[in-house]
Parts: C-alpha cells; structure tokens; sequence
C-alpha cells in the first residue's frame, strides 16, 4: 500500500472508529503531511519505511518545534505505524525497539501573574458597567467575564469551554460537566461564587437564544463561541487592563493548576480536575511549584538579615 492511500485510511480509522475530535484530526493530518514532505515519501510503499527514514525525519525537525510539539508528532507517527501493524499492511511498526526521548524538564509551563490575572478579571467587570443592561454590548460584556471565569475557575482547555452544549451546564446542581481528550467524560464541581453569579446573569441575558441553541456560548451572530474568539476576548482585556504579557487560554489552566499545587491541594485532585490521563503529566506543576519556592527562597529568606 502507497503511503498516501495508508494515511487515508487511517484518518477515517481515527474519525469512525475512534471518534477523534476536529481538532485531532487535523492535528493527525498536518503532521503525516509534514512527514510525507520532508522524507519525499508520498509514493513509498509502508513497507519501504523504516527506522533510519524515523531518524532522519526526527533529525530534521529537532530543532524547529518544542519539545512538546516534537512529542505530539512523535506520537502521530507511532500511532499511525501501530494501525498499519493492526491491520496486517506492515509486518511490524519500524518503532518496534526504537528508543527516542524528548527531554521536558526544561519546558515549564507559562503561568499568569496573579496582579495581572487580577486586573484583567476586574477591568472586564469595569467594562461591563460601562454599558446600559438592556444593551447587547452589556450582554457581550458578561459573555466575555463568563469565558474568563470559567477559564480560571475550572482550568478547562480552550476547546472544551467552546464546545460546552447547554445540557451540560448545570447552574442548579452548581456542576459542568465536561468531553475531554478522546471523550473521556469527567464532571466539575462549580464552586466560585463570582463565576456562578455571572454564568447565571448570562443564561438569563441569553435565556431565548440559548433555548434555541445546543451551544452554552454565543458570539455575536449566536453562533458557537470558536477558540480564536476566546483568544481575542484575552487579547481585549489584557490591552483594557494594561497587562503586556502575551497570555493564552491554556495559561489559565496552568495557572489554576499551579495556584492550587501551592496552596496545598493533592495532585490527584489536579490531576482530575484537568482531565489528565496520566499523573506524570500533571507532575510538571510540581517544577513549577518549586521554582516558585526558590524565587522565594532568594527574594525572602530570613538569612538575608542576620
């Protein structure tokens, strides 16, 4: 089999028998390219791929992307090469006894200041009372403190708030409940007193619109909120608040995640709240918990005046 009808089949293997998401997909998609373009293999038969073409394609982008980043192509390709050895297309997976690993421990996650967290969540208040309450500004104010007290009140990814259904959202039991990475299922306590107020002043802002809609947030056409929507809506309000640090939705989901680390909350806790398959993921908060001692340590320690 040629390796461009291989990648077609597995593609549709991943979005009718696995039941990938979009955004997967497409990941899967223009990493396989990526693949296909650097090692000039489009034409190969699988079975003419091996080791030393992995190498010299790992080679190539090592020093282009993130350890991250390298990681999630990494993972593309063995699971790509897994498929064809399940489907009997190829003897066995060329990373059968091939060892690569991509050093993390120097990739710690961005987290936000909390003065700069601070003034964003106030000047989007300060925004909102700007505006008359019948108004739609005012109605898109409150959607837009809603995203950013949701973000920071769960830690939920980017693409899970976007695609929060109405059903889901539950302001009477004070509970969300939340379709993760490979739609694993888990459900979130709301517990935060001010991102309950506003979440309820929203569902009544849009109570008609959103008896009409499957999707909890709305843009401005009440169309499904999209993640570049969210960006936006950070981008504004960081520029209202003054802050310039470039801050991304998924910092509010590790900043959550560090904040509750060092005030003394158990990783597994963290690790469920996330929605992390693994604790070794939601251990890389530890290194960042103990930066931020050491910064501490250096700044505040007592041995400075004595």
């Amino acid at each position: 089999m040629k390796l461009n009808h291989a990648i077609k089949s597995f593609l549709q293997h991943c979005s009718l028998e696995r039941s990938l998401s979009p955004l997967t997909l497409n990941a899967y998609q223009k990493d396989l390219a990526q693949f296909q373009d650097i090692t000039k293999s489009k034409h190969y038969n699988v079975n003419d791929l091996n080791k030393e073409l992995i190498r010299s394609y790992l080679s190539i982008i090592n020093d282009g992307y993130k350890p991250k980043t390298l990681k999630r192509k990494l993972a593309t390709l063995k699971s790509f090469f897994n498929f064809l050895e399940r489907e009997d297309v190829i003897p066995v997976t060329p990373f059968r006894k091939l060892h690569i690993k991509i050093d993390r421990s120097k990739q710690l996650p961005k987290t936000i200041k909390e003065s700069s967290l601070s003034k964003i969540l106030k000047y989007a208040y300060l925004e909102q009372q700007k505006f008359c309450p019948t108004s739609k500004s005012y109605r898109e104010a409150t959607r837009d403190i809603c995203v950013l007290e949701l973000l920071f009140a769960t830690g939920i990814r980017v693409s899970e708030l976007c695609n929060i259904s109405t059903t889901e959202i539950d302001l009477k039991n004070n509970k969300l409940k939340i379709n993760g990475k490979g739609n694993k299922q888990r459900m979130i306590p709301l517990c935060e007193k001010k991102s309950l107020k506003i979440l309820k002043e929203y569902t009544r802002l849009y109570a008609y619109e959103l008896h009409n809609s499957t999707s909890f947030f709305l843009n401005r056409y009440l169309r499904p909120l999209s993640d570049q929507s969210v960006r936006r809506i950070i981008k504004k309000y960081s520029a209202i608040a003054g802050v310039t640090e470039n801050i991304t939705p998924h910092m509010f989901r590790h900043t959550i995640a560090t904040m509750l680390l060092e005030n003394g909350v158990d990783i597994r806790n963290i690790q469920i709240l996330l929605g992390h398959s693994s604790l070794s993921v939601t251990e890389i908060y530890t290194h960042v918990s103990l930066s931020s001692q050491r910064e501490i340590l250096v700044k505040k320690h007592p041995r400075k005046k004595i």
